[in-house]
C-alpha cells in the first residue's frame, strides 16, 4: 500500500481562512502571556495602535490552538480570518497591511540577519538563563495562576509541571552555548549592540529587527538575567527607546 505524504503545518500566511477564530471582531493573536515571540508581536501592534483581542493558551496541553495544525503561539488571525504563523511572519505581514515602514523578507540583508538572530540566538540565550534553577522557572511561570480562563487544576498544572519541562528545556538551550547561559547571554547582546545603528536597528526608526529582539527582550523583564539587560551600555538605552516607542513596559 502506497504511503500518502503528509504536509507539516508551516509558517507565514496559511491558504485557507479561519474566520471563526476571530474574537470581537478585531485582529486575534493566540499567544502566552510571558511568551518571548508573542511580545515581538504585542510591541508592534503597541506601536501602531492597533487594538486587538488576545487569547491566553493553556502552556502545557495548547487547549485553545486544538484547532490549528501549527500549534505554537504565536497565531495571528486577522479580521478576515488570515491566519499568520511565526512571529517574524507576523510582524511583516502586520507592517505589510500597515503602513509598510520596514523592508519585507529578503530586501534587507541585516535586518533579516538580526531577525534571524532573535530567534535562533536570543530567544534560546535567554530561555537557559530563565530556567537557570526550578526556582527561577516557578517564577516565571506563577503568572499562570492568574489567568481567569485556566481552571483551577490547570493553573496548578501549568504553574509545577510546567516548571518541571520548562528546566529540561532550560538544560538543553545552555548546551548549545560554549559559554555558561549568564556570560552567553552578556556575550550575545555585546553582538546584538553591533547592529544597532543610532537610535535602532533601522537608524532614525524601528525595523522588523528592533521589533523582533526587544519582543525577546521584555519577555524576561521582572525575572531571572534581566538585570544583564538593564546594565548593559548600549542595550538599555535602546531597550527604553523601544518601551517608550511601543507603549509595551
Amino acid at each position: 500500500m502506497k504511503e500518502v505524504a503528509v504536509e507539516e503545518p508551516s509558517a507565514g500566511v496559511q491558504e485557507v481562512l479561519v474566520p471563526e477564530r476571530v474574537v470581537n471582531g478585531l485582529p486575534t493573536m493566540y499567544c502566552f502571556e510571558t511568551c518571548p515571540f508573542c511580545f515581538k508581536v504585542k510591541a508592534l501592534l503597541g506601536s501602531r495602535g492597533i487594538e486587538y483581542s488576545k487569547v491566553e493558551v493553556d502552556p502545557t496541553f495548547k487547549t485553545q490552538l486544538k484547532w490549528s495544525d501549527w500549534g505554537k503561539v504565536p497565531v495571528f488571525i486577522d479580521i478576515d480570518g488570515t491566519q499568520v504563523n511565526d512571529s517574524n511572519y507576523i510582524l511583516h505581514y502586520i507592517d505589510s497591511k500597515d503602513s509598510g515602514s520596514f523592508p519585507r523578507m529578503g530586501e534587507d540583508p541585516e535586518q533579516d540577519r538580526w531577525m534571524d538572530f532573535s530567534n535562533n540566538v536570543l530567544g534560546k540565550s535567554i530561555v537557559a538563563v530563565i530556567y537557570t534553577s526550578y526556582g527561577t522557572s516557578l517564577r516565571a511561570l506563577d503568572y499562570v495562576t492568574k489567568v481567569d480562563n485556566f481552571s483551577f487544576r490547570s493553573r496548578l498544572i501549568n504553574k509545577w509541571l510546567g516548571a518541571f519541562i520548562m528546566r529540561m528545556v532550560g538544560k538543553s538551550r545552555a548546551k548549545m552555548f560554549d559559554l555558561p547561559p549568564r556570560e552567553n547571554f552578556q556575550y550575545q547582546l555585546d553582538e546584538m549592540s553591533k547592529g544597532i545603528d543610532g537610535d535602532f536597528f533601522g537608524e532614525e526608526g524601528p525595523n522588523g529587527a528592533d521589533y523582533a529582539n526587544f519582543g525577546i527582550l521584555r519577555s524576561m523583564q521582572g525575572l531571572n538575567g534581566f538585570d544583564i539587560v538593564e546594565s548593559h551600555h548600549v542595550v538599555s538605552g535602546w531597550y527604553s527607546r523601544m518601551q517608550e516607542h511601543s507603549g509595551v513596559y
